[in-house]
């Protein structure tokens, strides 16, 4: 069987020399590479590279990105509340993944993604009649980017007037996203998806579309089974990214609540690459006045030590559709609170494999972060629960022998 990928990443495109590696997707295709019978090729985004090229027998295709000329730039300034000005960019796109899908002939494509143009690959492989899926990652249609209690100026002027300029472009950058995805999404025959949220939300965005369910292989290191050691002083984890609905103001929230009224001696590490001044503007709270350490980017094998000694995982993102970070926590029998949004639900059962509170209530979270740390039979208990849960989830060959089928059934249904 041959499959080709459309990727927001470059899996393991030159990872002897920093390229690709470590993802779920990554994961994904160590393990797909194994089937004798798959010959695998990879399409993603990058410059300055050949346009084809095999590594340990996988065929890459990176594909340079779109420039816009100076004039197009200005008209986007002119026009910002135009959405169809993205639209500039999709004859290009759509051209190169037509190439790529005639050099390699697929028997099947599965595209990572609708909200980059990646995306557009759907769009490509519909022209050519060819067997695609799309694997849903984020919904952007159903997103959202400015939090509750911050304004659009707000935003914009968060980092001062020197960068006001790249926030305003990134504002018109997300609606002309989602005007893309609103598109692509119509020549999408086949979904892969994997919680309650994405299959009901594609039921009424694109009901033409067959849905298959597809899990997600985590990183490597999260499978090695190691004794968990809890604290005797409180540690919370959190991994999270620099995005406004990561939901880091609410973190400080719940982080002010545990320190000034619980009065709970306390450690909160998070990890990821935070920019903390917009959140502690909105929320008023410094975050090294409330007991959160930003740690910075780590390695999966860092956070996996970090993770075996924390006494919790907490999750404050305000959308989202399966978070890995909350996935891999659980397979290390981490008890999670997280807030019911999005997918989080077909992740974190509540009151059995963690809790999960409204992203509007603080002193939901708060409450929940005490009974774990209060009640310790509980907290190894909701870890032991969470970590069976996960195995079971996210069990390699089960996945990859789904996504075969999955495939086979694309192909049969393509005639």
């Amino acid at each position: 069987m041959r499959v080709l990928w459309f990727t927001n990443t470059p899996c393991n495109y030159q990872k002897h020399i920093g390229y690709g590696g470590g993802g779920w997707l990554t994961a994904l295709q160590d393990e797909l590479c194994k089937i004798k019978d798959i010959s695998l090729g990879v399409s993603f985004c990058m410059d300055g590279q050949a346009c084809k090229v095999e590594q340990a027998g996988t065929i890459y295709y990176p594909v340079p990105y779109f420039r816009k000329s100076i004039k197009d730039k200005i008209l986007d300034i002119i026009n910002y509340d135009d959405i169809t000005r993205d639209e500039i960019a999709w004859p290009y796109y759509i051209s190169q993944f037509k190439r790529i899908i005639k050099d390699f002939k697929p028997d099947v494509i599965e595209v990572f993604g609708s909200e980059l143009y990646i995306g557009l690959a759907t769009i490509a492989a519909k022209e050519l009649n060819a067997p695609c899926s799309l694997h849903i990652q984020g919904i952007l249609s159903l997103s959202i980017y400015l939090v509750p209690g911050l304004s659009r100026l707000q935003y914009i002027f968060s980092n001062g007037i020197t960068k006001s300029f790249n926030n305003f472009q990134y504002l018109n950058y997300w609606k002309r996203s989602c005007h893309r995805e609103k598109t692509l999404l119509k020549a999408v025959p086949h979904l892969i998806g994997r919680t309650d949220w994405d299959r009901r939300a594609m039921k009424i965005i694109v009901p033409q579309a067959q849905y298959h369910y597809g899990g997600e292989i985590l990183r490597p290191e999260f499978y090695e089974y190691s004794e968990r050691s809890i604290p005797i002083k409180t540690i919370i984890t959190t991994i999270i990214s620099d995005a406004t609905y990561k939901g880091f103001d609410l973190l400080l929230k719940i982080a002010d609540i545990l320190k000034s009224q619980v009065k709970h001696d306390f450690v909160w590490n998070v990890f990821g690459n935070i920019n903390s001044k917009l959140a502690e503007h909105l929320t008023g709270i410094n975050h090294s006045h409330v007991n959160v350490h930003l740690r910075g980017i780590a390695t999966a094998q860092e956070l996996r030590e970090e993770l075996l000694t924390s006494t919790l995982y907490c999750h404050t993102s305000y959308i989202e559709n399966s978070p890995n970070s909350i996935a891999e926590a659980q397979i290390l029998g981490i008890p999670i609170v997280a807030t019911n949004v999005g997918g989080t639900s077909s992740l974190v059962e509540d009151g059995k494999t963690g809790f999960l509170f409204p992203a509007t209530d603080p002193y939901m979270a708060v409450y929940h972060i005490k009974e774990l740390i209060e009640n310790h039979n509980l907290n190894i208990e909701i870890g032991n629960n969470a970590c069976e849960s996960a195995r079971l989830r996210h069990d390699k060959k089960e996945i990859v022998n789904q996504l075969i089928e999955t495939y086979s059934e694309i192909i049969t249904a393509n005639g």
